[in-house]
């Protein structure tokens, strides 16, 4: 702003943001909503935007002080006549924005209070943002600019309009390029032929990923652009699980872990690590859906391990995932029956598991045993990691029969033979010790030495008194009996459920899932049962499991369909909203469609720009492409009204198109620069950094050749209607 109309301007703007934030904080706190990370970014988002009215307001202020010559009683008129020139438009302009956020509030599932705040916040700030350009940019412009304005109109001589402007660089640069697509078609078509190319080959991009000679099982395409729900996360921890199997002693798994422990420990971005036996780690809203609460066992342990803060290294997180993912293959090699487990903190809504298959069927036993085909298939996947089933392994127990006949003639209650076998083999509490350092009370239990109750005939040679004092031994009244012990069954929504899992460390669970679903699907597996695959569409499928095998997908990739649809439902409604808008605006059904014709040059920034950057299209990309819908119509709808006004003032057809470019030429420059700017402090962060890209390459794009796409086509329409 300062280089283009000068300092005071600038202040003038700049002065605006506080007063638009302040308002916008009041509505948050009036509406419930907390600083937090999503509301701080839905504030950024706003902040390339809600300057656009101002600087509409002001710049259009400044052309009519610097190339006009009023005198000082006019001045004030001078400002109204300015501000209200853009008035219409400029409310036009601010509604679509909102028009473009709001039917992100719609978004269902976990993923709606995510971002809700973006279609709460940004609204509210473009509402204040009109509103303190119409109040306060006219009268500061009135109490700082008068003098300085006056003064350099006293200083040079009287000249036209059109006289005034023609010095522009701005003005002659823009007229230079349009002028020769006007006058000759040929140009004009290879120009427009370019621009399709550009776009169809943007478009390619994503797809690509799909369609790759290599195929989706396996490394990531270099000329193609990655799709995914959310990108990685770059945080201070990480979770490893060491999952041994049912039945496992806990020195077993002690063993196991002490060996993770060494294998890790020699990373330098890791600070400390805290092991926990038999139980979860302290739970975080990931493991609270992974269902880490209501893991118990002797063959269970977690690893809580801290790293470097990352302000402070290179390596993000989840480069360190892949580092201690590499460390411990030694560790696998040397323990084949553990499943180690690397869990990384998720950027946004958690899922149970990145790529999770839920196998429905009539039968659970074969459930359980396809559950092993599937995990096979699971370790052909490129990239994917901590692969397990939700099928436990075969354990020998022991059942216990009492005989209740021969106990109740022994006069032995068959409740004291349960009490006298759970006091011996778990134990009983007899006390507390209370030492010196310890945070807790250590409690003091009596049961069996371990080699006395891992026997059957050890705890058959246990003596249970009758009320005579009579001690008599189990085995006269019960039996042993050696068995499997009972596995979980699983369900969902009262169908019963086996499970496969794992996470992806490398590439998207997108491609690892179509990948899966064509190994799978009809796939006659070693028992017999054939798996129809699912759930791969907008809407959730049901399992048909009373006759039939059901293969559902859920996990991220459920999610990303999900947000997907939701998020492409919003921008459909967007469009139809802003187009509605534009016609009621214009009464014409031809002119609002040149006005969006905007929207699509967007993706040629996009999905190069994500490209060019190694960014992967996301969710936040996505609410990036949905604002950029908003902010490209802005800019294509005072074009076209300042067209109309030329024409409506006597100008030519040809003339007005370049005119109105001309003027509208430096506004558009400086809120597609405020956009880029303001959106920039957010192109570093994992999260958020691809709805940064698609604001800074999309507004980019957009604003280069919407200057030049949609004057034309408008010259296009009315030629063919003249004629």
């Amino acid at each position: 702003m300062w280089w283009f109309l000068g300092w005071r301007e600038a202040g003038i703007v700049t002065m605006t943001i506080p007063l638009i934030l302040f308002i916008v904080l009041a509505v948050g706190y009036i509406t419930g909503q907390t600083i937090n990370r999503i509301t701080l970014f839905a504030l950024i988002l706003a902040l390339g935007l809600l300057v656009d009215d101002s600087i509409v307001v002001i710049e259009n202020i400044h052309r009519h002080l610097h190339h006009a010559k009023i005198k000082a009683e006019e001045f004030g008129r001078t400002l109204l006549l300015a501000t209200n020139e853009i008035g219409n438009p400029t409310n036009v302009a601010t509604l679509t924005v909102m028009l473009a956020f709001i039917p992100m509030a719609f978004v269902t599932g976990m993923m709606g209070p995510f971002m809700r705040p973006i279609p709460i916040n940004v609204p509210v700030a473009m509402l204040a943002s009109l509103f303190i350009a119409y109040a306060v940019v006219p009268w500061a412009a009135n109490r700082w600019l008068k003098g300085k304005a006056l003064r350099e109109l006293e200083a040079r001589p009287t000249l036209e309009d059109k006289d005034s402007e023609a010095d522009d660089p701005l003005r002659r640069g823009y007229l230079a390029v349009i002028r020769p697509f006007m006058h000759d078609a040929r140009r004009r078509n290879v120009f427009f032929g370019v621009v399709l190319a550009m776009l169809g080959a943007a478009m390619v991009m994503p797809a690509w990923q799909f369609v790759r000679p290599a195929g989706m099982n396996g490394p990531l395409s270099l000329f193609g652009v990655e799709l995914k729900m959310l990108p990685n996360d770059n945080t201070n921890t990480l979770l490893l699980q060491i999952d041994m199997p049912a039945g496992t002693a806990l020195a077993g798994t002690d063993r196991v872990v002490r060996a993770v422990g060494e294998a890790i420990a020699a990373n330098p971005h890791i600070t400390d690590f805290q092991a926990f036996l038999g139980q979860p780690a302290p739970i975080d809203f990931a493991a609270l859906v992974r269902g880490d609460m209501v893991k118990r066992g002797e063959n269970l342990a977690q690893i809580r391990v801290n790293l470097v803060d990352k302000h402070d290294r290179a390596d993000s997180s989840h480069d360190i995932a892949a580092q201690i993912d590499k460390a411990l293959k030694p560790v696998r090699q040397a323990y084949p029956q553990a499943k180690l487990k690397i869990y990384e903190t998720p950027p946004g809504p958690p899922v149970p598991s990145q790529i999770l298959a839920e196998l429905y069927g009539p039968d659970y036993d074969k459930l359980r045993s396809a559950a092993t085909e599937v995990s096979a298939a699971f370790g052909q996947i490129y990239g994917l990691i901590n692969i397990d089933d939700s099928v436990t392994a075969d354990v020998d127990s022991f059942e216990v029969k009492v005989d209740a006949e021969r106990a109740m003639l022994a006069g032995v209650a068959p409740a004291q033979v349960a009490k006298l076998l759970r006091d011996y083999v778990s134990g009983f509490a007899i006390g507390t010790l209370h030492e010196e350092g310890a945070r807790e009370p250590i409690e003091i239990r009596v049961r069996l030495p371990r080699e006395l109750r891992t026997t059957p005939e050890s705890l058959m040679a246990l003596r249970v008194s009758n009320p005579q004092g009579v001690q008599i031994p189990l085995g006269e009244l019960a039996t042993v009996t050696r068995v499997i012990q009972a596995k979980p069954i699983y369900g969902r929504d009262q169908h019963p459920m086996v499970t496969v899992g794992g996470e992806m460390l490398t590439s998207s669970p997108v491609y690892a899932v179509l990948a899966l679903d064509q190994m799978l699907d009809e796939v006659r597996l070693k028992n017999g049962v054939v798996f129809t695959t699912g759930n791969l569409g907008f809407v959730e499928a049901e399992p048909r499991d009373v006759k039939d095998y059901t293969l559902l997908w859920g996990g991220e990739m459920r999610l990303t369909l999900d947000v997907f649809r939701d998020l492409g439902s919003a921008f459909i409604v967007a469009l139809i909203l802003i187009y509605l808008t534009l016609t009621a605006y214009y009464k014409s059904f031809m002119l609002p469609v040149i006005v969006m014709g905007a929207i699509p040059l967007t993706l040629i920034g996009v999905f190069p720009g994500h490209w060019a950057t190694g960014q992967a299209f996301t969710a936040t990309s996505m609410i990036g492409a949905i604002a950029l819908a908003g902010i490209v119509v802005r800019n294509s709808l005072l074009l076209i009204d300042f067209i109309l006004d030329y024409r409506a003032k006597g100008y030519g057809l040809d003339e007005a198109v370049m005119e109105a470019g001309a003027v509208r030429f430096r506004p558009i420059l400086l809120t597609a620069l405020a956009i880029i700017a303001g959106s920039a402090i957010m192109i570093t962060d994992p999260v958020f950094g691809g709805l940064a890209v698609s604001l800074i390459f999309g507004t980019f794009a957009s604003t280069a050749l919407t200057l030049i796409v949609i004057p034309l086509l408008y010259l296009l329409w009315q030629r063919r209607v003249q004629a």
